[in-house]
């Protein structure tokens, strides 16, 4: 689309434009504009940016978790929205301006730390060791490199690192430790009458003005959802693979010309120990640990034994420094050029260094190179033609389907027509998405945009997968409506005898709670006349929630009662209740246990740390520049 309005954009219009944009250089000049716009920066902290690509790349991985956790639930047309855009953002601010701090304190996490870290990782373990060609293949599988995960890696836990420093300085006093405890472990002596609503429903009598009413003033409760259906035209490279082929000779002739494509490389199975250079080794203590190692090991004792024994790493040195099967490529250079310099199994190398340390390689296995066929590799060769020849011809029409839109945006037909392909339509779908190309959240997000929904013109291609667009119009919209009142009058009825039943309840709770106020009658008494059962609860706790959640946290807002108990109106779930407050019974820190103790500590420390985290990052950001480019979210 942007390449059409290029070509179009020329002659008077043209320079027109040129003239618009050369305004702010005359005032300010180029160079200060360049440098108050970085070119693809989203925002900028201090010295360093957070570029267009890497928030497009963290926002969807954070909608990726989103969708994963939420489920049915996720809705990606409010996930996407500008304001969740913006708080993504601030996210990322947050944690650059962290990274700055962590470094210029110098902060650093080491290889060794960081290796250990990954060789944690369930996802890339196997038997409960870390698993190299795993974790190669699950991080490119993500969309990444593992230089770049690494690099990530890195970055957060260097971040995550300060939190430790800042606990490390705030000190928590005995006497502190014994308030928590009051507070946390204090309890309320009371005693109350229930009143739910039920028993008062048979009090209320709901007539059909009485609905009508209801229905007319809460109509938005009892609205339809909006919804609307779209034609439209789908363009896939799957679908162009007609007369798409290669005789049996061109077939041939491409294999030969690729021999080598269908040969997999030499593999070599590898068992090492890693001798790490870290605060208790320098660099020649670890080369002269390695040259011992190694001499050892010519004199005939067991790699195994000495690998189990002083190998870093985790994910080899429980099985006796085994590696499994390298191929080219998979480790740093300097080992692999010390592995495929080794003759024969049973030959050990040098001590090599790289960056994680001193490695002394042992070769186990050699796994020659191994060919296809012609015939194996036939059908491979026809594949990729017909994917290339598809993709070409995806390609030109995708162009020629851009340049029709262009032309005429108000209607499908031309570019069905021209390009033979067929119009179809979606079914009913609302903005939490339909079946089909309907589940697709870009289609969702161009069907309710203003262009599609209200213009009623076409969209912009939509890129449904790789090598698969569509182009939507509107075909039918279902604006949101009231649902019928014989629909919803059923439930408009229990509606308004909860609602009035509940009042009725309320209206007797303060009548009871008078009663013991003005004649001094006690609850006990009221108990009786009324025929309620009253409920006496010797120890409330903070966290005993069988009188529901609410009740109990409206219980320990009540102040303490000043002598006499004190008597309050509480709502509950299903009604409300006459509560006499009779006593508070503080926390005893003398009868916690030391895991009580330590609890309260823990919770002391980390609502500093909190405190002084938000500090820092509100310290941070006061005395950071930050620029924002809004339009490039």
């Amino acid at each position: 689309m942007l390449q059409a309005i290029r070509e179009r954009v020329t002659g008077i219009v043209a320079i027109f434009v040129l003239g618009l944009l050369a305004v702010p250089f005359l005032f300010f000049g180029l160079e200060s504009y360049i440098r108050a716009v970085p070119q693809d920066a989203v925002a900028t902290v201090g010295d360093d940016e957070i570029s267009s690509s890497e928030f497009q790349t963290s926002f969807a991985r954070f909608r990726q978790q989103l969708r994963q956790q939420q489920g049915d639930a996720y809705d990606e047309i409010a996930t996407n929205q500008p304001i969740v855009r913006r708080e993504h953002l601030e996210t990322m601010i947050d944690q650059l301006l962290l990274r700055q701090h962590a470094e210029s304190l110098g902060l650093a996490i080491s290889d060794a730390a960081l290796f250990r870290v990954i060789g944690e990782i369930e996802a890339f373990q196997v038997d409960g060791r870390f698993d190299p060609e795993l974790y190669r293949q699950l991080i490119r599988g993500s969309g990444r490199t593992p230089r770049g995960f690494e690099r990530e890696l890195r970055e957060d836990l260097l971040v995550s690192a300060l939190p430790t420093v800042l606990t490390g300085s705030v000190v928590v006093t005995e006497a502190e430790i014994d308030r928590m405890i009051e507070v946390q472990q204090e309890q309320r002596r009371l005693t109350m009458l229930e009143l739910a609503y039920r028993p008062f429903a048979d009090r209320v009598e709901v007539s059909d003005a009485d609905i009508e009413q209801y229905y007319a003033d809460n109509q938005a409760a009892f609205m339809t959802t909006e919804q609307l259906s779209l034609q439209y035209v789908e363009l896939d490279a799957r679908n162009l693979t007609e007369g798409l082929t290669l005789s049996e000779e061109e077939l041939r002739q491409r294999y030969e010309a690729a021999r080598q494509r269908f040969l997999t490389p030499e593999a070599r199975r590898a068992s090492h120990i890693l001798i790490e250079r870290n605060d208790q080794r320098d660099d020649i203590e670890a080369a002269a640990l390695a040259a011992e190692l190694r001499q050892r090991l010519l004199d005939g004792e067991d790699f195994a034994e000495l690998a189990e024994t002083y190998s870093a790493d985790p994910g080899s040195r429980a099985v006796g420094g085994d590696l499994g099967w390298v191929e080219p490529g998979q480790m740093v250079s300097a080992f692999e050029d010390a592995l495929y310099a080794l003759a024969a199994p049973g030959d050990l190398s040098e001590a090599v260094e790289t960056r994680f340390g001193l490695h002394l390689i042992r070769l186990e296995e050699i796994r020659p190179p191994q060919g296809m066929s012609f015939e194996e590799a036939r059908e491979e060769i026809l594949a990729e033609h017909v994917e290339r020849e598809s993709e070409g011809l995806f390609i030109e029409l995708s162009d020629r389907l851009v340049d029709l839109v262009f032309a005429d945006d108000s209607t499908l037909d031309p570019v069905a027509a021209e390009l033979g392909l067929e119009i179809r339509s979606t079914g009913r779908f609302s903005r939490r998405g339909g079946s089909g190309i309907a589940a697709n959240p870009r289609v969702i997000e161009a069907a309710f945009s203003d262009t599609v929904l209200v213009d009623g013109l076409v969209s912009d291609p939509i890129e449904l997968d790789r090598n698969r667009l569509v182009v939507v119009k509107l075909e039918r919209h279902y604006p949101a409506e009231p649902r019928p009142l014989a629909e919803v009058s059923d439930t408009i009825r229990e509606r308004i005898v909860r609602e009035r039943a509940t009042a009725h309840a309320r209206q007797r709770a303060d009548e009871l709670a008078a009663a013991m106020g003005d004649s001094g009658e006690s609850l006990e008494q009221l108990a009786e006349e009324a025929e309620l059962e009253p409920v006496h609860i010797e120890a409330l706790g903070r966290f005993d929630f069988d009188q529901g959640l609410d009740f109990v946290n409206a219980i320990f807002r009540l102040p303490p009662p000043a002598g006499q108990p004190t008597v309050h109106v509480l709502p509950k779930q299903d009604g409300y209740a006459v509560v006499r407050l009779e006593a508070i019974i503080p926390g005893n820190p003398a009868e916690a246990e030391e895991i009580e103790r330590m609890i309260a500590r823990q919770q002391i420390l980390f609502g500093r740390a909190d405190e002084e985290f938000s500090g820092l990052l509100a310290f941070l950001r006061e005395n950071t520049r930050i620029r924002v480019v809004e339009e490039r979210l």
